[in-house]
């Protein structure tokens, strides 16, 4: 059965932070959209004969309703640069009012009824744009405790860090900004480090934790690896790659 699609205006394309834009889009066609945080929507986009087809994950900032739905009338998605990528092209050149069509939302990376005592949310780059999304979610389930780690390589590199640091007031959230390359003029208490350091620190157990990786494939594969070593089944680890097409 596919996808219903859904036919969007651009509304705003920022630059927030040297290698990643924003985009703001209204919805045209239908006027309005339900999603879950922590899904993804793909679009199709306009290239010759054939059409690209490209994901990214929803980045909005709200607050679903009891049944865990949030129904809007934009969609916000965060895109980074790819050298000489045709979406990239697309995207990056794109002005306000330009129209596109996407489809979903899909995806398996949002937050169940049933959580355990610990939860992990593990990105790279634009892969923290699923998370982002959960953030008005969190503070409410009171019984979870959750770290968000945010890696990149330098403090530039990094967005939406006023959204994260407004959620680590919260009692049940632990912000964990990790920077690789960076090594002093930090502007912030930081992890020097990858992700993968500041997990094993953190010490995950299979016992009471459940861990969501987004983003690099090389950080996510290597931290499932880590984990299954450490006890973790399958369903204990959400993961979803972000593999940038150059084609």
């Amino acid at each position: 059965m596919p996808l219903p699609s859904y036919q969007i205006v651009l509304a705003s394309n920022e630059l927030i932070s040297p290698n990643v834009r924003k985009l703001t889009f209204e919805f045209s066609k239908p006027q309005s959209f339900s999603y879950r945080p922590g899904q993804f929507v793909s679009f199709s986009l306009p290239y010759g004969e054939k059409p690209l087809k490209r994901s990214y994950s929803i980045a909005n900032l709200e607050t679903p309703d009891e049944q865990g739905l949030v129904t809007t009338d934009y969609l916000e998605i965060v895109i980074s640069h790819v050298a000489n990528g045709r979406a990239t092209k697309i995207f990056f050149e794109a002005k306000a009012g330009d129209s596109f069509e996407i489809s979903g939302p899909v995806g398996l990376l949002v937050l169940g009824a049933e959580l355990p005592k610990r939860i992990f949310l593990i990105g790279t780059g634009t892969g923290m744009a699923p998370y982002r999304a959960m953030l008005n979610q969190l503070p409410k389930l009171t019984e979870q405790q959750f770290h968000i780690l945010f890696g990149a390589q330098k403090q530039q590199d990094m967005f939406y860090l006023d959204d994260f640091w407004q959620a680590h007031q919260a009692k049940n959230i632990q912000f964990h900004p990790c920077l690789s390359r960076q090594i002093d003029n930090f502007s912030f208490d930081c992890y020097q480090g990858y992700v993968q350091q500041q997990l094993v620190e953190l010490k995950p157990d299979p016992e009471t934790d459940l861990v969501y990786l987004c983003g690099n494939p090389n950080m996510v594969d290597e931290v499932f690896a880590m984990l299954k070593d450490k006890g973790f089944g399958v369903k204990q680890v959400k993961r979803e790659k972000y593999v940038f097409s150059k084609f």
